[in-house]
C-alpha cells in the first residue's frame, strides 16, 4: 500500500439510521478528513475493488483543495451496506484490522419503513405499497442480495447476526454500536467518545443541528426512475460522461438533480404517510427475537423497539 494512508473509523451501518448527519459531524474535527461523496463504495463494487486503494485514495480523500493538507490527519468513511456482506467485512478487515467500526441502530421497523421511502425517492423501487415489497423482499435477496440491497428492508433491519460477526472479526473493543435515539439526543457527546477512540482531541465540539437525508418525496417517481437507470455503471453514455467531469462534481450534480425534483419539504404533500398499524404490529412480532438477541449481545437494553409506545411511524 505504500505511503497511502488506511482509513481509521468507518460507519458501517445502518442505512436510514442517521448516519450521513454523524459523518458531516465527526468530519468537523480539524484532524479528520473524510470523502466528499456520500458513501465510499471501494470496498462494495467489485470494479471499484479490483482497481486497488491507491487508485481509491486518489478518488474519494484527494483533491486540488485538500491535496497536501491531509498527511497528518484520521481518515473516516462510511458505506451503510457493507456490514451486512462477510466478504466486504473481510476487505475491510485486510484493509486494517486495527479500524474501528461504528453501528448506528435505529428501532428496525421505523428503519426498514423508512428505507421504502428512500428507495421510492431516489428511484430503486417501483413497488408502490409497502406490504407488496416486503412480499417481494425474499425472492428478491434470494436472487441477490447485492442488486436488490437498497430494496431488502426487513433483512437489512435484522441486526444481530451481522453485529456478531463484526464483533468476532474485529474485537468489541473496535466495535462502537450506538441507538440512534442516543444520537439524536447527545450527538455532541457520541462524537467526542469517538474522537477519543481514534487517539485525537476529544474535547472538539462539533456543530450539531442539521440533519441529512430527510424524508421527502419526489414530483415524479419517473424521472428519479430514469435518471437512476441512466447513472447505471453499465450505461457507456454515462461512462463517457465520467470521464470528463471529476468525482466530486459529479456526485454535487447528482444530488442536485435530485433535489430538485423533490417535493417542497414544507408541504404536507412531500411527507411520506404513516405506516399501516397492522403491519407495523406484524413487523414488531418478526424483529423480537432478533433485538432480544442483540440486546444480549451488546447487553443493552432494547425492550422499547418490541414494547415501545404506538404511535404512528412516519419516515424521517
Amino acid at each position: 500500500m505504500g505511503d497511502f494512508r488506511k482509513i481509521q473509523l468507518m460507519i458501517v451501518g445502518a442505512q436510514k439510521a442517521g448516519t450521513s448527519s454523524l459523518l458531516r459531524y465527526l468530519a468537523q474535527h480539524p484532524d479528520v478528513h473524510t470523502h466528499a461523496q456520500p458513501e465510499l463504495t471501494f470496498f462494495l463494487q467489485e470494479r471499484e475493488y479490483t482497481r486497488g486503494y491507491e487508485w481509491a485514495f486518489e478518488k474519494y480523500f484527494v483533491s486540488e483543495s485538500t491535496h497536501g493538507e491531509i498527511e497528518d490527519k484520521q481518515l473516516i468513511a462510511k458505506n451503510v451496506m457493507v456490514m451486512h456482506s462477510p466478504e466486504v467485512m473481510q476487505r475491510i478487515y485486510e484493509h486494517n484490522p486495527e479500524m474501528h467500526l461504528v453501528v448506528l441502530l435505529r428501532e428496525p421497523v421505523a428503519r426498514a419503513y423508512s428505507a421504502y421511502w428512500w428507495a421510492r425517492r431516489r428511484g430503486w423501487e417501483n413497488i408502490k405499497t409497502y406490504e407488496e415489497a416486503l412480499a417481494a423482499e425474499k425472492a428478491r435477496v434470494n436472487e441477490d442480495w447485492f442488486k436488490w440491497r437498497q430494496c431488502a428492508y426487513q433483512y437489512n433491519s435484522i441486526y444481530y447476526p451481522h453485529v456478531k460477526n463484526l464483533i468476532t472479526q474485529f474485537g468489541s473493543s473496535q466495535v462502537h454500536c450506538i441507538l440512534t435515539d442516543n444520537l439524536k439526543e447527545n450527538a455532541e457527546t457520541v462524537c467526542q467518545q469517538l474522537f477519543g477512540r481514534i487517539g485525537i482531541r476529544s474535547d472538539f465540539k462539533p456543530l450539531i443541528g442539521e440533519r441529512h437525508n430527510r424524508a421527502a418525496l419526489p414530483r415524479s417517481e419517473r424521472f428519479n426512475f430514469l435518471f437512476t437507470q441512466f447513472l447505471a455503471s453499465h450505461n457507456p453514455l454515462r461512462k463517457a460522461i465520467r470521464k470528463l467531469i471529476p468525482d466530486a462534481t459529479a456526485y454535487k450534480l447528482r444530488k442536485a438533480v435530485l433535489d430538485w425534483n423533490d417535493k417542497p419539504q414544507e408541504n404536507m404533500e412531500s411527507v411520506p404517510p404513516p405506516i399501516n398499524p397492522e403491519t407495523r404490529e406484524r413487523q414488531m412480532a418478526y424483529f423480537k427475537p432478533f433485538n432480544e438477541q442483540l440486546a444480549e449481545l451488546l447487553d443493552r437494553d432494547l425492550s422499547s423497539w418490541s414494547f415501545g409506545n404506538r404511535q404512528p411511524i412516519t419516515d424521517n
